[in-house]
């Protein structure tokens, strides 16, 4: 059942109502369960099809509601036994209790089905782009709070501003993972604990970054015991101790390596946390695309070359567009870096019409997208005008995504193939990459 919705219009209660009976029927590709109710369509949070359960109403809307699953009638035989101690507390998993194969099944299911609505013409659906199940996240982001026992590391509760304790996290790679007890020992020595604002770890190409996040200055002795365990752990040390300013205290800028390039990014820059999927829809993206060397193509949201410079390789220029200042620059010094002379950058607001821009003007043939969540919905028509034969279009959110599609199928576009990334295993998170063609 392909069934999309969004959080942002729904208004939660304020408190849990009584327990409704639900029959599970179905499987979201967030992981809920899907009942029918009289019409209406309900998704049950911890519940899995042919479950019978009791479950607390959370919200209800006028065509659908949400409930939580807390009592069994009749189990599934698919359910499992969650391999972390902390699940369903920690807000960073929500599909551990449902099998692996489950999870792919329910996303793909969804996605394509919502996704071949949208024409007549048959969609090419590939198979899923997969890799490891845990030990995949390469970056994360880990919340300090102060209790009367001490200081607490970890994440967040789900809907919740509770932080969760984290002594180890499987989907982290190991080398993050094994940190965070000595992070717990190191934050409980903290002489101005209440100046704590967060920690952020990064597993770049040439070893591990740690930002702390500080309010106000750091006491002397903080100080020096950060950069001694620093030193100890080999970390390259970033803190940030006013609003967008980060000092380098130790190590290198990091960088990762991808298609034969190295790209550097700031410690703050947005990255793909799964290396090894990233390197596979990048070499995705470019074969769909079918690049020549006279090829002239478009990265929209390019941040800072992940696609534009393996793509600049094979074309004869890639220009790549980005709203934020500071990832053009590093982009451009990524393509300096790298000897790449066929790829130029671009600042420029996606979401107002752009077809009067200088790199406008230019014909482009091939086109890549890779928006945030929000999709690409408002460059779209402008996109549109300049008559690519070819897009190649990433998305991390299958909402926008479909809503997006129909915007190019009815400007002259048809969806032609298609694959799920499964970037994010045990989350409800959906990764995925589709081609349009130009009818």
């Amino acid at each position: 059942m392909a069934l999309f919705y969004s959080d942002k219009s729904a208004k939660k209660s304020t408190k849990p109502t009584a327990c409704r009976p639900f029959t599970i029927q179905d499987l979201d590709y967030q992981g809920l369960g899907v009942a029918k109710v009289e019409g209406k369509t309900w998704f049950v949070e911890n519940a899995l099809p042919n479950e019978q359960v009791e479950a607390v109403v959370i919200e209800e809307k006028r065509q659908f509601g949400r409930a939580k699953a807390v009592r069994f009638k009749q189990k599934s035989a698919n359910r499992q036994v969650p391999s972390c101690a902390i699940y369903g507390r920690c807000g960073g998993c929500q599909m551990q209790h449902i099998s692996l194969e489950m999870q792919r099944a329910a996303k793909q299911k969804a996605l394509f089905q919502r996704l071949q609505r949208l024409q007549d013409s048959p969609i090419d659906f590939q198979p899923m782009i997969v890799g490891r199940a845990t030990g995949y996240r390469r970056r994360a982001k880990l919340h300090i709070g102060v209790e009367k026992n001490g200081v607490v590391l970890g994440f967040r509760q789900a809907n919740s501003q509770q932080i969760v304790p984290v002594s180890e996290c499987e989907m982290l790679e190991p080398s993050l993972s094994a940190l965070l007890p000595k992070l717990q020992q190191l934050l409980s020595g903290w002489k101005n604990k209440k100046q704590l604002g967060h920690l952020e770890l990064v597993r770049a190409d040439n070893g591990i970054c740690l930002l702390l996040r500080h309010i106000g200055p750091l006491h002397q002795q903080d100080s020096e015991n950060l950069r001694q365990f620093a030193g100890m752990e080999n970390l390259s040390l970033f803190v940030m101790t006013e609003k967008e300013q980060v000092e380098q205290w130790r190590g290198e800028p990091p960088y990762y390596q991808i298609d034969g390039l190295k790209l550097a990014f700031s410690i703050r820059d947005f990255i793909q946390v799964n290396a090894e999927l990233n390197a596979s829809m990048v070499a995705t993206a470019l074969d769909w695309l079918s690049l020549t060397p006279q090829d002239r193509v478009l990265d929209l949201f390019c941040g800072m070359g992940n696609f534009t410079l393996p793509i600049a390789k094979q074309a004869a220029q890639a220009v790549g567009i980005e709203g934020v200042a500071a990832m053009v620059e590093q982009a451009t010094q990524n393509a300096v870096g790298n000897g790449i002379l066929n790829a130029q950058f671009f600042q420029t607001d996606l979401d107002q019409p752009f077809v009067d821009q200088l790199w406008a003007a230019e014909k482009f043939n091939k086109v890549l997208l890779d928006p945030a969540r929000n999709g690409a919905w408002f460059a779209l028509d402008h996109l549109c005008q300049l008559q690519p034969e070819r897009m190649v279009y990433v998305s991390c959110n299958p909402a926008t995504l479909v809503r997006d599609a129909e915007k190019l199928i009815a400007n002259g576009y048809r969806l032609t193939r298609c694959a799920m990334i499964d970037m994010f295993p045990n989350t409800a998170h959906l990764e995925s990459i589709s081609l349009f063609e130009k009818v």
